[in-house]
């Protein structure tokens, strides 16, 4: 039994180091959707006024902090991107690109009506978002984050989903109206 306790610290000190956890799954979508944006081209770009890059996050947010440290030291189109919280539609006036929350969808129709006509990106994660006309979904699918994206709605907005992002998306056809 004296051979115990030095074999066992022997055999601590040969194990490999623990492997650090992967990223939460948010980090990760947080990430997707900041290096996504440039792949998209919003039609009336050029007469944007100085300013911003702004997301708007409606609902619940589930990105924590995430997102903001993300976009701290990114651009989009040349722009610094804010990152602005809201829980009604209206206060998102001026953003760019609107992460719609899944405690929004009883409120996606009402959502849509106000986007139409603004060329603003709109970015989900629920599975029942996406086949409802967001443009663009972060699907948890087998363990993975997966890019969906619905061109039609993109294009019915005034925006081009670059090819280089549709190569990675799957994509979708929407069941609803869309923006």
């Amino acid at each position: 039994m004296s051979w115990f306790l030095p074999a066992f610290c022997l055999a601590a000190l040969m194990a490999p180091a623990p492997v650090a956890p992967a990223p939460p799954e948010y980090e990760t979508k947080a990430r997707i959707l900041l290096m996504v944006l440039p792949y998209i081209q919003w039609a009336g770009e050029r007469g944007w006024k100085e300013g911003p890059f702004v997301i708007a996050v409606l609902g619940d947010s589930p990105f924590g902090y995430h997102l903001d440290e993300g976009a701290r030291s990114l651009t989009v189109h040349h722009r610094p991107i804010k990152i602005r919280y809201v829980s009604q539609v209206r206060e998102a006036e001026g953003c760019h690109a609107l992460f719609i929350c899944s405690s929004e969808g009883r409120r996606l129709d009402g959502i849509f009506a106000w986007i139409r006509g603004r060329e603003v990106l709109t970015l989900s994660d629920d599975p029942a978002l996406a086949k409802r006309g967001v443009m663009l979904n972060l699907l948890l699918e087998e363990g993975y984050v997966r890019l969906a994206a619905c061109p039609e709605a993109a294009q019915g907005a005034g925006l081009t989903l670059g090819s280089r992002l549709l190569s990675l998306a799957r994509i979708i056809r929407a069941s609803g109206a869309g923006p």
